[in-house]
């Protein structure tokens, strides 16, 4: 990656709103999750590892986040965050795709909610969000323990 893309990519995490952080988060957990997904089919289950590994790293971010601030909605997305956590764990054990390709299409709802929250605070000139509350029940939502040393980056 060149310095002046890293460059950019930083300016643009440290002036985000924070959700436009958790887009992002989002976002960059989808891209190494199609990147694993790939890797699976192929039969490349030691890049699939690598990639869901990062994947992990991502949603463990996530859940950091929702659990700082104790409230019904960040709950239900914590829990949301665990089942997710939970089956991509299960994919990268068992080198299971199909387990991979149920917590896409959660996590692309789950963009496509942020988005709208975006657009919709950009167009109102707000830059603070509440957590939308997310329309799924997955599970029961487990301490989190906090990761460190996340990229976004491929």
């Amino acid at each position: 990656m060149t310095s002046q893309h890293s460059q950019y990519l930083e300016s643009k995490v440290l002036t985000a709103p924070p959700q436009r952080l958790h887009l992002m988060l989002i976002e960059g957990a989808l891209r190494f999750g199609r990147q694993a997904e790939q890797e699976l089919r192929a039969g490349n289950n030691a890049a699939a590892t690598a990639r869901l590994t990062r994947m992990l790293d991502i949603v463990g971010e996530l859940l950091v986040g929702v659990r700082q601030t104790k409230s019904e909605t960040n709950d239900k997305l914590a829990t949301l965050y665990w089942f997710v956590f939970r089956r991509v764990s299960e994919a990268m054990i068992n080198a299971d795709a199909a387990a991979l390709t149920e917590v896409m299409r959660i996590l692309e709802l789950e963009r496509e909610t942020w988005q709208t929250v975006c657009e919709k605070l950009a167009a109102n000139g707000s830059t603070r969000a509440t957590a939308p509350t997310p329309t799924h029940d997955f599970g029961a939502a487990h301490p989190a323990a906090p990761m460190t040393g996340l990229s976004l980056e491929a």
